[in-house]
């Protein structure tokens, strides 16, 4: 009997000290957070992004983000090709998720764990649990105050339609997103053969209702009630290659993970959407490097009248003139650009 005690007494034992171990082999196994595994992001593939978002975290930059309106995109690129990217609206899970969400900038890099949800939309939504910024883009300090002019949805509560600009098109038309004034709309899109051959940047007249869920960020559906719900006002791809003089306010797009310096632009108002025409010269990188330093010398004899953008600095001050050639070669090309023969082609404007 004592012997078959001792035995029982030993098996407990035995169970006990291997369930420990497994606990602490367990534990021990836990992959560590936060940390960047390339050969998960090559070819951005949806589904070893979402295994990496639950357990690890998925790591990425942050694109865009209004607080106030909800809104918060990360973007995921592919270490090998950096036009291969997925975008994914940010939904916080927690409060706690919220507040940090609240204090990132565009350009930060993040560290998101949480899951991807099912959503109508073709761009991936997720909604995170736990948000941990690993790096924060410095590009705007000291002009991080910007204050949005665009107040929606009451702007477009009582209208049928208005003009807006193409912020971001992709998926052959199926993702459209686009700007009224300042803010960021996305657009619900059944027939995408509306949506297509859309440029980013091009100006276009829409028929819409406003979604009643989600409330924040404000999303639009097209109203296909009309013969016509989105017709073009200003196509910018049809004023590539042509000739233009064209004079505006100097802007400047800081050094960020995508350039490698920062780079002028300047500001063109149609219909009172504005657009940003970098200038650039790609065939000769002296050149290049002197339009360069122009522009800063400018820029930096005028730095008491710079104010902040959206997402980048400019001087209301100071005009600019520049002679060129228009360059869009791409639908999800972020700006036009003006080919710059030489330095001489740009002129401060007295």
């Amino acid at each position: 009997m004592i012997k078959r005690y001792q035995s029982q007494l030993i098996l407990i034992v035995i169970t006990i000290i291997t369930g420990v171990i497994a606990l602490v082999s367990s534990a021990l196994s836990v992959p560590e957070p936060c940390v960047y595994n390339p050969e998960v992001y090559q070819g951005v593939n949806l589904s070893n992004l979402s295994n990496e978002l639950e357990n690890t975290g998925l790591l990425g930059e942050i694109h865009g983000t209004v607080p106030e309106e909800n809104i918060f995109v990360l973007a995921v690129r592919d270490p090998d090709n950096f036009f291969n990217f997925q975008h994914f609206s940010v939904i916080p899970g927690n409060q706690q998720t919220q507040e940090t969400l609240k204090k990132v900038g565009r350009h930060d890099q993040v560290c998101l764990q949480g899951k991807l949800i099912k959503n109508p939309s073709p761009q991936p939504h997720i909604v995170v649990k736990s948000a941990v910024v690993k790096e924060s883009w410095q590009g705007l300090e000291g002009y991080e105050n910007y204050e949005y002019k665009a107040d929606l949805p009451a702007e477009l509560k009582y209208k049928n339609n208005a003009i807006f600009k193409v912020h971001f098109v992709n998926e052959e038309g199926k993702i459209l997103v686009v700007e009224y004034k300042d803010k960021v709309l996305p657009i619900f899109v059944k027939n995408t053969e509306l949506t297509k051959d859309l440029y980013r940047g091009d100006l276009i007249d829409i028929s819409y209702k406003i979604q009643t869920w989600p409330g924040k960020p404000t999303h639009l559906n097209l109203n296909l009630n009309p013969e016509t719900p989105i017709k073009i006002v200003d196509r910018l791809v049809a004023k590539h290659n042509t000739e233009t003089t064209l004079t505006g306010k100097l802007v400047k797009f800081p050094q960020s993970p995508q350039i490698l310096f920062d780079v002028y632009a300047i500001e063109i108002v149609t219909e009172e959407l504005p657009r940003y025409y970098t200038l650039v010269n790609f065939e000769d990188s002296k050149e290049f490097e002197k339009i360069r330093e122009k522009l800063a010398n400018i820029w930096n004899d005028n730095l008491d009248t710079v104010t902040s953008g959206r997402n980048f600095l400019i001087n209301p001050n100071i005009m600019i003139e520049a002679q060129g050639k228009v360059n869009v070669i791409s639908p999800q090309q972020a700006n036009p650009q003006i080919l710059l023969e030489n330095v001489d082609k740009i002129q401060l404007v007295l």
